[in-house]
């Protein structure tokens, strides 16, 4: 054990005094990753909304701007964090707050394809200098050697875990 005990050993403790037999290794990381990523998606949720965004509006024009081309809204639900009726709102919303315009899609006329408009791209880019500025500084208390580590091990174990897939409940 390191010489620095948080939440996660008290965790650990806790359940070794109950279950004794349980192996709680795996929390070691899984917990971990846990309490970092509410931690860090609390603290990026402060930064967006100092600048009227919620999470959601931030994904889908990160996806329109990064993209480089309008994007129909399923093009724009696969490659963000939202969900399809989440999208849609979403659209509905970012429309009238003239942060995209849709089109008539050429190749579906039944569908759209959406773009940031130049209100967008103009105050997407502060936002997103603020939320790197927010995650620099907070990796900033580590050195470059264990920012590299940290880096290859979660390459290696999101590759672990995405090849694994969803996993049956009760499994």
């Amino acid at each position: 054990m390191s010489s620095i005990d948080d939440s996660i050993d008290s965790v650990r403790d806790q359940w070794r005094s109950i279950v004794p037999e349980l192996d709680t290794s795996p929390m070691s990381i899984t917990g971990r990753i846990r309490v970092l990523s509410h931690a860090i998606q609390a603290g990026s949720d402060e930064v967006l909304a100092r600048h009227g965004l919620t999470r959601a509006d931030f994904d889908i024009l990160s996806v329109l701007v990064r993209s480089g081309r309008p994007l129909s809204p399923t093009e724009i639900t696969s490659q963000s964090l939202v969900s399809a009726p989440g999208t849609t709102k979403r659209l509905k919303k970012m429309t009238l707050e003239g942060l995209i315009e849709r089109t008539e899609n050429p190749l579906d006329r039944r569908g759209s394809l959406i773009k940031p408009t130049q209100k967008a791209l103009a105050v997407f880019e502060p936002i997103l200098e603020s939320l790197s500025r927010y995650e620099r500084d907070l990796l900033a208390q580590l050195g470059p050697r264990h920012i590299i580590q940290l880096t290859e091990s979660l390459r290696e174990f999101t590759s672990v875990v995405q090849a694994a897939g969803p996993r049956p409940t009760g499994s």
